[in-house]
């Protein structure tokens, strides 16, 4: 094994890259010509693009699922920052987050990067997934043919040596702003990385003076007992076992939450543990009523409209039902505030209800996730328990998990790790609206609806469950809902 100082040694920083009408990066947060994303100019940040290369180390498992190297390799990755352009607005946090394989989106970034601009924090993705290397640099081969990552199991090392490049300055961009907390987050596939880079270790793998690069974790939309899905595998065809204790986060001496939908949820019961507040082991589980694995809006990355422009085909997302007009990103905003200020000023977060599992059902609820257990609803057929939002505490549907493709309209990309599109529709939600009887008997008119939901609002935000700031947004989108009577 390398050790970290050396690696780190190695390091090398090139850029940052050129930027300008048709020469953005790969998921630029503003694309004005398409009106998508999310424009940097107004909370006065900056987005700049390096090219990190070094050595890093290949890992594996020997037969007893025991994490070993097998030597150190070069690599070259890019890393996309945003940050304030005004050191003095910075708030001292960076919010790390290894790109997901499909399109080498940053979802987390996607889900809560209003809350990052508005708190003056510093975001840092980088390519870690070795399938998305060769399409990089298809799309754009002067910008990313450079790029190389020989072996998938590079990828802990690759993220890590990120971090420490951020720490240690040598990212330009960072070199005059003083970085005081790095937090590691991820979505889905790369909530799954963030839960095997505890696992097998690699926290205390990177280290400087003693101190881990990282001071805490979120671990979004992963189950650790959803069996391969649910934890990275360190060597080819290989699944730890379900009874693996690394399945279940343990203490990590920093601040780590899961944040799951009913989705993974439903999966999750075999990794249950109790929340902590010991110094040691400060953990946190919140489970998300009335959402799914895709809820959320997917508005603010660019990746796939800049991918299309260049002529790849859009891909089809629809399903049978009527897709959930739920909320997840904005419960997520609120969930890393929580977190930021558990980090940067001891605020011990609340803790906060959990599902029950419906003990008549059987495994299996949803016919591709043999380890799914249903979870026990109420009379509307919507789930009891986790953290309440207004959707279901005021609600106008029932809100579902899972949902059936749409024939011909809906399938995975290129580089997503599925390729059924019943499985891509099992992961988005969908909601069954009541009739418009239903609707007038419960709330007798939109106006008297909206002005119960906005107070059911205002009672999650006092829980800690969303932000006040996002309110219009809330608001404006349950006003546009398809929904009404």
């Amino acid at each position: 094994m390398t050790a970290v100082g050396e690696l780190i040694r190695h390091l090398d920083v090139a850029g940052p890259l050129h930027t300008g009408e048709g020469a953005e990066p790969l998921g630029t947060a503003w694309l004005p010509r398409l009106g998508l994303g999310i424009d940097l100019s107004a909370p006065g940040y900056i987005e700049e693009e390096y090219l990190l290369s070094g050595l890093a180390d290949e890992w594996t498992w020997d037969d007893t699922f025991v994490a070993e190297p097998l030597g150190a390799r070069r690599f070259t990755t890019r890393v996309l920052v945003r940050r304030p352009a005004d050191a003095s607005a910075f708030s001292g946090a960076v919010y790390l987050e290894p790109h997901h394989v499909e399109d080498d989106r940053a979802i987390s970034w996607g889900m809560v990067a209003p809350w990052i601009l508005r708190s003056g924090h510093a975001h840092v993705g980088v390519t870690q997934d070795q399938a998305i290397v060769g399409a990089l640099s298809d799309w754009d081969p002067e910008r990313y043919g450079r790029l190389v990552i020989p072996a998938a199991t590079m990828r802990w090392d690759v993220v890590g040596l990120t971090g420490a490049a951020v720490v240690t300055g040598l990212l330009p961009c960072f070199s005059d702003l003083s970085v005081d907390r790095v937090v590691l987050s991820g979505w889905s596939q790369t909530g799954t990385f963030c839960r095997t880079f505890l696992g097998e270790g690699f926290d205390c793998r990177f280290e400087i003076d003693g101190r881990s690069i990282v001071a805490g974790y979120i671990v979004c939309i992963s189950s650790g007992g959803a069996g391969r899905p649910g934890y990275t595998s360190l060597r080819p065809g290989a699944v730890l076992p379900m009874d693996d204790p690394r399945r279940t986060i343990g203490p990590h001496g920093v601040p780590v939450v899961e944040l799951l939908s009913e989705g993974e949820a439903e999966t999750h019961r075999s990794v249950l543990r109790p929340d902590g507040d010991d110094w040691a082991d400060r953990y946190r589980l919140y489970q998300v009523a009335g959402t799914g694995h895709m809820t959320g809006t997917q508005s603010i990355t660019t990746n796939r409209a800049q991918r299309q422009e260049r002529g790849e085909p859009a891909l089809g997302r629809e399903i049978e039902e009527v897709r959930s007009d739920a909320r997840m990103d904005l419960v997520a905003r609120a969930v890393f505030e929580l977190v930021d200020q558990w980090i940067a000023a001891g605020s011990t977060p609340p803790p906060a209800d959990r599902f029950a599992f419906d003990g008549e059902g059987s495994g299996g609820v949803h016919g591709l996730m043999p380890e799914a257990l249903p979870l026990c609803r109420d009379g509307d057929d919507n789930v009891i328990g986790g953290v309440r939002t207004p959707w279901v505490e005021v609600p106008m549907a029932t809100y579902l998990p899972h949902s059936t493709p749409k024939v011909g309209s809906c399938q995975p990309g290129p580089q997503a790790p599925y390729t059924d599109p019943a499985f891509l529709a099992d992961l988005v939600p969908h909601m069954v609206p009541f009739s418009a009887e239903e609707l007038a008997r419960r709330y007798g008119s939109p106006a008297a609806y909206l002005g119960r939901f906005e107070q059911s609002a205002q009672q999650s935000a006092a829980a800690g469950w969303l932000l006040e700031s996002d309110f219009p947004e809330l608001l404006e989108a349950k006003r546009a809902s398809r929904v009404w009577w």
